[in-house]
């Protein structure tokens, strides 16, 4: 039964410095292409749908995220204190009490297909794309239903860092994520690796797919640039 998506929580801490010189001083959401912020695009889609609570992580060069809560009067800045020691989780912790009913989005990515953020969702998922090979992360699935995560992998679905959690599986998310980051390898764990790896017996998390260059995660001045290429062509 689909429901009104009432949340999305944009991951935006990281210092980005595969992407240098353009995060020097510049966090990597904010870094532009073709002259709109990443992370912009991905508040106007929310926006576009009508999702009413917006929340921003934020953690390297926080403060020039500020300005985005006069452009979008229903966003909150979160902050994660241990951005620059831990890897991801810790925004999911900042997190915690928003992730029901919600999207998790990564800051870093391009979305071309605003459209992929809806109105209303009914199930979990992660948007994904199939491929023969990937070096990337990806996801083994049976039947849409994601039973693995991984680096590198064949005839898969590459993963793409947008996802949806109804309220019962963000609940779990929450709970789960909290007991994770607890761990003596928490800080070292990546978020998503909670629910498709260490808790996967207590998900049931779908694959909802999506078409090449749909969505691009920039890591590499080079993908940068090859975004700056392809949005001027």
């Amino acid at each position: 039964m689909k429901q009104k998506v009432q949340r999305m929580i944009i991951l935006a801490a990281g210092k980005g410095t595969r992407l240098s010189p353009l995060t020097d001083d510049t966090p990597k959401p904010l870094v532009k292409v073709q002259g709109i912020p990443m992370v912009e695009r991905l508040l106007e889609a929310a926006k576009n749908a009508d999702i009413s609570e917006l929340y921003l992580v934020t953690g390297y060069k926080a403060e020039q995220f500020s300005y985005l809560t006069k452009k979008y009067p229903n966003l909150t800045l979160l902050y994660n204190k241990d951005y620059d020691t831990a890897n991801n989780l810790g925004s999911i912790i900042a997190a915690s009490d928003h992730l029901e009913n919600c999207y998790i989005a990564e800051g870093d990515l391009v979305l071309y297909r605003p459209e992929l953020i809806t109105s209303e969702q009914s199930e979990s998922n992660y948007l994904g794309k199939y491929v023969a090979k990937t070096d990337d992360w990806c996801f083994e699935t049976k039947d849409q239903v994601i039973t693995g995560i991984k680096v590198g992998g064949e005839n898969c679905y590459h993963m793409y860092g947008i996802s949806y959690w109804t309220k019962e599986d963000g609940q779990k998310l929450s709970a789960c994520a909290k007991e994770a980051y607890d761990r003596a390898d928490g800080k070292e764990l990546y978020w998503d690796e909670v629910a498709l790896k260490l808790y996967q017996d207590m998900f049931q998390i779908k694959v909802r797919p999506c078409r090449e260059g749909d969505v691009i995660e920039i890591d590499t001045y080079e993908e940068w640039l090859a975004c700056e290429k392809r949005e001027s062509q």
